[in-house]
């Protein structure tokens, strides 16, 4: 029997529901019986069947003896959180004599359990098949269940000479249109877009998701003082992408902008930034976790991607460069406090593709 072929197919059915699933795993199930896919599912978001549950549901053959391969380890009964019912027990019920899997749950309240109830009941059962593709599609839910985290990925268009906008501010536009079209699908894959103050300003983004798969993102802006004016794009449009300003809480703020800002239906974080008066990352990221947001894309600007880098809270990096050279401008990062190339901040076997005549470079925390 080929697992990898039948993996593959699984892998592939968990993609379709990778941007709606949060904040659960992107799960695909595939039923094989005599050689033939019989059944196959995937989830397709919190309050859906499990992949599972969908694949076995979907067969209109008898699937007694038959194989499931699951990217993911499947559910069992009891764990706190659980919505669905067990995917164990109902393999157990149906009389699937082989579970191939992914990966494990990193959910430690899952992880390993399931694979010892299919044991337990005679079940066979085999692991690590394809484990490296799976654990790069959900490495969000890896990330949250592990830390209590959301993902952090850092977006940076550039120049060639690494300016993100000209000594004046201006930024619109470095990347043609079809790069942007492809940083508003990288968005629909997370959560919620943070952006500093002076972005907000500077660009006045309107910070949604306009091309692909159209969906709502939550839109997160740093504003210590709450001095934002109302009238800015990222305050349109919020039953459909709700804004939050993380502010600090030992700041003097009129307290009628607050109430507006409030009275609008804007979100606000207080977070204390202490001496330095910059937000501090990990009572942020805590916050937005707490939230419910799981994943995170940083669209700017230099400070914010500085503190990133600083203070090493982001997961993955993705540049847009444009062959296009500013001289004078305001640079991707600011001091790092790096005095040699020895200590220059290094990146291991980045993915690099072209759009027209863009380099897109993404790489990952090693």
């Amino acid at each position: 029997m080929n697992h990898i072929k039948y993996m593959k197919r699984a892998l592939k059915l968990a993609e379709l529901g990778k941007q709606n699933v949060s904040p659960n795993p992107a799960v695909g199930a595939v039923l094989v019986k005599n050689g033939t896919i019989i059944g196959e599912g995937f989830h397709r978001g919190s309050g859906f069947l499990h992949a599972e549950i969908v694949a076995i549901e979907s067969a209109k053959t008898s699937i007694r003896g038959a194989k499931l391969y699951t990217t993911l380890e499947p559910c069992y009964s009891t764990y706190p959180g659980k919505k669905q019912p067990a995917c164990t027990d109902r393999i157990i019920k149906e009389g699937i004599a082989h579970v191939i899997i992914s990966m494990k749950d990193p959910n430690k309240h899952v992880s390993g359990q399931g694979i010892s109830t299919l044991k337990s009941a005679g079940v066979s059962v085999t692991t690590g098949i394809l484990t490296e593709e799976t654990q790069l599609l959900n490495k969000v839910f890896i990330k949250n269940m592990q830390q209590k985290l959301p993902y952090v990925h850092l977006k940076i268009a550039q120049t060639i000479d690494g300016k993100i906008a000209t000594e004046t501010g201006h930024s619109k536009w470095i990347t043609d249109e079809d790069a942007r079209a492809d940083v508003h699908e990288l968005r629909s894959e997370y959560d919620a877009i943070l952006i500093g103050s002076n972005t907000a300003k500077m660009d006045d983004p309107l910070m949604t998701v306009r091309y692909g798969k159209k969906k709502s993102i939550q839109r997160i802006v740093l504003n210590r003082q709450l001095s934002l004016e109302l009238s800015l794009r990222i305050f349109k449009d919020l039953q459909k992408n709700p804004t939050t300003v993380c502010i600090d809480i030992n700041a003097v703020i009129d307290p009628k902008m607050k109430q507006k800002y409030l009275e609008k239906g804007i979100g606000i974080i207080e977070l204390d930034c202490g001496e330095e008066r910059t937000i501090p990352l990990k009572p942020l990221l805590e916050a937005l976790y707490q939230k419910g947001i799981c994943s995170v894309l940083v669209e700017g600007g230099s400070a914010l991607f500085t503190a990133f880098f600083k203070e090493n809270y982001f997961d993955e990096l993705t540049f847009y460069i444009a062959p296009k050279i500013c001289g004078n401008g305001i640079s991707a990062f600011g001091q790092l406090d790096i005095q040699s190339m020895d200590s220059a901040i290094n990146f291991l076997n980045p993915e690099i593709r072209t759009i027209n005549n863009q380099l897109v470079l993404t790489t990952r925390r090693i």
